[in-house]
Parts: C-alpha cells; structure tokens; sequence
C-alpha cells in the first residue's frame, strides 16, 4: 500500500537534498508552490485535450493514444508531487486533510463508509 506521509517525507527531503532540487521548502511563497502546481495541471489539460482528438478522430497529434496516456498520467503525478510540496509549504499534511475531506464529503452526501475504517 502507498504511504502517503512516507511520500510526503521522501518529497520533501529530495526537494531540499543538495543531490535532489536543492530547493529549500521555504524559499517559494504559497503562490510560487501553487503556480507550480497549476503548471504541471495545465500540462496535464493540454495532453487530456490531444487524447480528446484522438477520441473525436481528429488529426495533428504526433505520439499516439499510448503514448499520450503515458504522458497524462507523468503530468498528473507531477501535479500531485508538487500539490504535495504546497500543502507542506503552509504546514499542513496532505494524508491528513484528504482523510479529512473525504470522510466530511461522504457523510454529506450520506455515503456510509469512512475512507480509513
């Protein structure tokens, strides 16, 4: 199983490691970790909007569906690591507030089971 506070550790030791990014955590404001972030989501959008061509028979990409789908699921998971680094830069634990929202969302809308039961 993937541990996410194990991730969130590994993340942030290789961002700031002088053999990793050598990027201290601190040096970026809220706004740099989100543009980032949202950096890395719109290149995601931009391969979602190739696959679409693909779906709709639409010519002009030059890596095919595989491809594509490799690459989409690269950006979304570069999303996801920066998304992490954001969520550590304003102290907050990304397991934790995951857990936290989903479980309030699925008591919301009356689905019964808790994400960690």
């Amino acid at each position: 199983m993937f541990d996410l506070d194990q991730f969130s550790i590994e993340n942030l030791a290789r961002c700031e490691a002088h053999n990793g990014f050598n990027h201290r955590l601190g040096s970026w404001s809220l706004s740099d970790w989100m543009t980032a972030t949202l950096g890395e989501l719109g290149e995601s959008a931009n391969v979602a909007k190739k696959l679409n061509r693909v779906r709709d028979g639409i010519r002009g990409n030059s890596q095919s569906e595989s491809e594509l789908t490799e690459k989409l699921g690269s950006e979304i998971a570069d999303a996801f690591i920066y998304l992490d680094l954001l969520a550590q830069s304003q102290g907050l634990r990304l397991s934790a507030i995951v857990h936290q929202t989903f479980d309030k969302k699925s008591q919301q809308i009356g689905y019964d089971r808790a994400l960690f039961e």
